[in-house]
């Protein structure tokens, strides 16, 4: 991992062309990328180089890869994931209590599990998503959900569809995007003049604070913090009126914001203001020290973990981007597993090492020495739904812990 002092390309944040790396792990696989035995020899790899802007502090990879190769066949899909589906019935009631729109529309749907938590309300809601296969099977379930990328190109679809919506929103999405300015043109263009835009986005405060370096993968193009975030919305019109962390992802941001003089700032943007300056959390010198942190993190969890598999069988639980990280910066080409809830991803095989990603019933059948949690977020879920496993659970952040 080299870093560069090297000055390049535009924050799309604040337009500053003041970008430089920090960060840069080399040439890795895409995170969701998991084959087929057939899909093995034509295996792509592409540069992971992360930035930050000197001007605003905005975290960023400045260099996208192809949105088509990112979302051609894509393997998540939310209702699969017990914890997510709970989080959007929250935030479907957050969404009914705090705001109380009549009219949604979600950008990033997946599969449709908020527009469904959201429509138990009596909230009409609409759903738009560029994985064909994902938004086909939130259709055969009855989802109100359309294909395609959220922007100007779909206004004059969606308004016929919705006309003016109270609320337009987006988790874990925004950030994927190389193209803020679209999403929010589309925004400005479908909200009524009282609606909010209300953002789910990984939060900057948490990677810094739990050196989530696992999440800084090709399609996390952005990593936003309040400050930073802000100063996007003002240049399209939007004000912050309410920033909410929470955890979903091991950490993320819930910002709602509306047109200036509509809606009040609640308590919660001065408070979470003050803790940003506090953390100098806005700063670009702050994440060069993150970035040294990382690397002796990922030094000692590979170390110690290659030695433990000389003498030990090792399994892996949760075939995420975090897994495709920590498996590939690492080398752990020993693990002879990697278990995952999702039927969209058993029988096929981890980006880079090649792991055999299986069902839980199939690691029910094993007990291997240890295992290694890269859904470390999920740790207690995941142990409480294998209660029979009576080796060692290893999870990697935010420090390397055994249990």
């Amino acid at each position: 991992m080299n870093e560069s002092n090297q000055v390049m390309d535009v924050c799309r944040g604040c337009a500053s062309a003041a970008v430089r790396p920090f960060f840069d792990l080399g040439e890795l696989p895409l995170a969701g990328g998991f084959l087929t035995e057939e899909q093995v020899a034509s295996e792509q790899r592409y540069p992971l180089l992360v930035s930050v802007c000197e001007h605003c502090g905005l975290v960023q990879i400045v260099s996208p890869v192809d949105p088509d190769v990112l979302f051609q066949d894509y393997s998540f899909a939310t209702g699969t994931v017990p914890g997510l589906v709970r989080h959007f019935d929250g935030y479907a009631q957050w969404i009914s209590d705090t705001l109380g729109p009549k009219s949604v529309i979600e950008f990033g749907c997946n599969d449709g599990t908020l527009i469904a938590a959201l429509e138990q309300r009596s909230i009409r809601s609409l759903g738009v998503d560029l994985a064909a296969n994902i938004t086909e099977m939130a259709r055969q379930q009855g989802r109100n959900v359309l294909t395609g990328a959220f922007g100007p190109g779909m206004v004059g679809e969606l308004r016929d569809q919705m006309g003016q919506v109270d609320l337009i929103t987006g988790s874990n999405v925004f950030a994927h995007n190389a193209d803020p300015a679209a999403i929010l043109e589309a925004a400005d263009a479908l909200l009524a003049p009282d609606g909010v835009l209300c953002l789910e986005v990984m939060y900057a405060g948490d990677l810094l604070e739990q050196l989530q370096w696992d999440t800084l993968y090709h399609e996390h193009l952005t990593f936003y913090s309040l400050g930073t975030l802000r100063r996007l919305l003002r240049r399209y019109g939007f004000e912050p009126i309410s920033a909410l962390r929470i955890p979903m992802h091991g950490g993320s941001l819930r910002l709602a914001a509306a047109r200036p003089d509509r809606r009040s700032a609640d308590a919660s943007v001065g408070e979470l203001e003050s803790w940003e300056g506090k953390m100098e959390l806005n700063e670009a010198t702050t994440w060069d020290g993150f970035a040294g942190d990382c690397r002796r993190r990922i030094d000692v969890f590979g170390g110690t973990m290659r030695r433990l598999s000389a003498g030990a069988s090792i399994w892996g639980y949760g075939a995420a981007g975090k897994a495709t990280m920590w498996v590939n910066v690492c080398e752990m080409d020993y693990l002879e597993g990697l278990v995952d809830a999702s039927p969209l991803r058993y029988g096929k095989l981890m980006p880079g090492t090649h792991t055999p990603i299986v069902s839980p019933e199939e690691f029910g059948r094993h007990q291997p020495d240890y295992v290694f949690v890269s859904a470390w977020n999920y740790l207690d879920a995941i142990r409480a739904n294998e209660p029979s496993y009576a080796g060692y659970w290893i999870v990697p952040l935010p420090e390397m812990r055994i249990h």
